[in-house]
């Protein structure tokens, strides 16, 4: 009758950890697969069509809340990411919400325009101008009581052909009911890389301070956060149907197979030198004649 082999801690914890590494994946890809929801249903010309990855129509002439002429593309400082917040001033309802969310999401997140990123809210109005432009400016700076904002954060108007042709660019649709004067628009603002390149969109019905600072920094490439906060976002996958950055089935399965190569890499090494040891072990002991 044989004795039957016991397994020693190591390989016993090992194996748990293999076991549990294999759980939480399983559990991780239920609660994303859970989760899913369908996007909003609005206007067929008020959606947003997917331009990430193309360059924002930045050279377009348009007039800042001083009367002044202003070119976005001859005013970005190059190093900082942009938000794009379109709508406007006379809005009755949508564009306040989409405004008020992201500058509470701004103030609660800690970054700064001029230092973390350049603001600009742009009227797709063609009737709204500079009078308008420098009073909603002046509002919301006092009512965030903010006023080191005012210097990198613009609101522009301009003609029709020139701010659709801007809003088209970044796929930021909006129809202009000319009855009711009334603009229909996705409550969407628009993240912007340094050159002006479209890196995300975000719904402000559902993000939070920390995807809105995630966001910024993966635009910055790495010009924006610590070397922590970089690094994490690399790691994440934005998930447009909830509207956050989440690790990726991909990454999940890279992360648990790394962790299985070094679980076996170390009980490769622990029978190896529980092996040798027994060798000199063996090799040690007195010979009997």
């Amino acid at each position: 009758m044989f004795a039957r082999p016991t397994r020693s801690r190591p390989f016993v914890r090992i194996r748990k950890l293999i076991i549990r590494l294999g759980a939480a994946c399983a559990i991780v890809g239920a609660v994303g697969a859970q989760n899913m929801r369908l996007p909003p249903v609005l206007d067929a010309a008020a959606l947003v069509t997917d331009r990430l990855g193309k360059s924002a129509a930045l050279d377009v002439a348009l007039v800042d809340e001083y009367g002044q002429p202003f070119v976005p593309a001859e005013h970005r400082s190059g190093a900082r990411p942009i938000v794009l917040n379109l709508g406007y001033f006379g809005c009755p309802g949508m564009c306040g919400f989409v405004l008020n969310t992201f500058l509470e999401r701004l103030v609660e997140s800690g970054l700064k325009p001029g230092r973390d990123l350049d603001l600009l809210t742009v009227s797709v109005h063609p009737s709204e101008g500079t009078e308008l432009a420098a009073d909603k400016k002046r509002s919301y700076v006092e009512a965030f009581g903010r006023p080191e904002w005012s210097v990198d954060w613009h609101f522009l108007t301009g003609p029709g052909e020139a701010t659709r042709r801007l809003a088209d660019s970044v796929g930021w649709g909006f129809r202009h009911d000319l009855e009711s004067d009334v603009i229909d628009h996705p409550p969407v603002v628009v993240i912007l890389s340094p050159a002006g390149v479209v890196t995300r969109y975000l719904d402000a019905r559902d993000f939070d301070a920390t995807t809105l600072r995630r966001a910024v920094i993966e635009a910055g490439g790495g010009k924006v956060g610590s070397f922590l906060e970089r690094v994490v976002v690399t790691c994440l996958t934005f998930d447009p149907n909830r509207g956050r950055y989440e690790v990726a089935a991909m990454t999940i399965m890279r992360i648990g197979g790394g962790a299985t190569v070094v679980a076996i890499g170390t009980m490769i090494l622990l029978l190896w030198r529980r092996e040798r040891r027994m060798r000199a072990h063996v090799l040690a002991a007195p010979t009997t004649a």
